[in-house]
């Protein structure tokens, strides 16, 4: 007797919806100042930067990620939120750089065939707001902050999707494969 495999795709049947979720997700994961504290020594200014969902939707729309990678993000960004501690407080462009980091490191950690995000990629999709040793430390950085706790497993996205799917409007389809 043997067993088929099942295959687990995640689908989103809203762009719009996980914009808007993701653009949320980003806003209120830390409490962050209005003004730009860093002493600015290349192009990264706060009036650089536009909206952040219309930053997050030129990523998306130029990085064309899977919605499992999207969706792993956003698992990643959840951990990062529960982990903080109460007194953490970020700077202007803190949501930017954290979604930045959380797209990166789901892109790599679902990455198959070398197709994940670079720092150089990222760099340019930025328009080189960030350039790629700033988008390197907010990898690391956010590695650090997320406990390096990567691993996600298809219970882990269906409890996600349990409590975010019909907000960000996805499901998981699985399908089981016939063995001949």
């Amino acid at each position: 007797m043997s067993i088929s495999p099942i295959i687990s795709t995640v689908c989103s049947r809203s762009p719009e919806a996980l914009l808007s979720f993701t653009t949320n997700t980003a806003t209120t994961l830390l409490p962050c100042s209005k003004r730009s504290k860093r002493t600015v020594t290349h192009k990264m200014s706060a009036k650089h930067l536009p909206p952040l969902n219309d930053f997050i939707a030129a990523i998306f729309r130029r990085s064309q990620l899977p919605p499992s990678v999207c969706l792993v993000s956003l698992i990643y960004l959840q951990r990062l939120k529960s982990s903080l501690p109460r007194h953490a407080r970020g700077d202007i462009d803190t949501p930017y750089r954290l979604f930045l980091a959380a797209i990166m490191t789901a892109s790599k950690f679902m990455s198959e065939t070398g197709s994940c995000l670079t720092s150089q990629v990222v760099a340019e999709m930025t328009d080189h707001v960030y350039t790629p040793k700033d988008v390197n430390l907010m990898e690391r950085s956010f590695l650090g902050l997320i406990k390096y706790d990567l691993f996600v497993n298809i219970e882990g996205i269906k409890d996600y999707l349990a409590m975010h799917g019909e907000l960000l409007e996805m499901d998981l389809v699985e399908e089981v494969l016939d063995q001949q």
